[in-house]
């Protein structure tokens, strides 16, 4: 029987229904002079339909590794994986950039200087930054396509294979690493909500 959110849990529906909205996972990388870094996103969307002015938005918290990055460099690479990678999917998704080399294990292309870009992968987007917008837990960023590559034609991997992927152990890691994320993103977002600039009041 269907209940509406005055006779259940709001989190809890609200949660259930977005399980039943399976995305792709992107790897989210960035370079500069000060280092590199990467992680797993699926806040990533297409921003143009424009075919001659390529577009992307990705939004990503603030106090990643990869989001400094990308502030400092003003440049980012999205890579879709191939249902096969789950081990490449975890790796960027596990812990932070500051605390190991996530690359260290990776292959990465030739000719695209500090910007790492995965030579196995599904396919990749090269972008410069044009645009960001912070809004107290995630940053954010519009960028220019400046250079693409696709190595398959297969649907590329979802969020829930990833899940389903992933080892009891692996998914005690991924739900440690959300909790903390959250702990120190609501703030945030309760900071940035309590004082709204007047262009973004409703």
């Amino acid at each position: 029987m269907s209940m509406n959110a005055s006779e259940a849990d709001v989190n809890g529906v609200t949660e259930s229904i977005m399980r039943l909205v399976s995305r792709q996972v992107w790897v989210v990388t960035s370079g500069s002079t000060t280092g590199r870094g990467g992680l797993l996103a699926t806040w990533v969307n297409q921003a143009s339909i424009d075919r001659e002015n390529p577009l992307m938005l990705i939004g990503i918290a603030p106090n990643h590794h990869t989001s400094e990055i990308i502030d400092h460099s003003g440049r980012f690479a999205l890579h879709l994986l191939c249902k096969t990678q789950i081990t490449t999917a975890f790796n960027f998704a596990n812990g932070s950039g500051r605390d190991r080399d996530k690359f260290a294990s990776m292959s990465l292309m030739d000719g695209h200087g500090e910007r790492p870009i995965l030579q196995e992968c599904h396919s990749w987007l090269k972008c410069d930054v044009t645009s960001r917008l912070l809004t107290g837990d995630r940053t954010y960023y519009w960028g220019q396509v400046t250079d693409a590559g696709q190595n398959s034609s297969e649907p590329p991997l979802l969020d829930s294979e990833f899940i389903s992927g992933c080892d009891p152990t692996q998914l005690k890691v991924l739900r440690a690493d959300r909790f903390a994320d959250v702990e120190l993103q609501r703030p945030l977002n309760e900071a940035f909500h309590a004082d709204l600039p007047d262009w973004l009041r409703p």
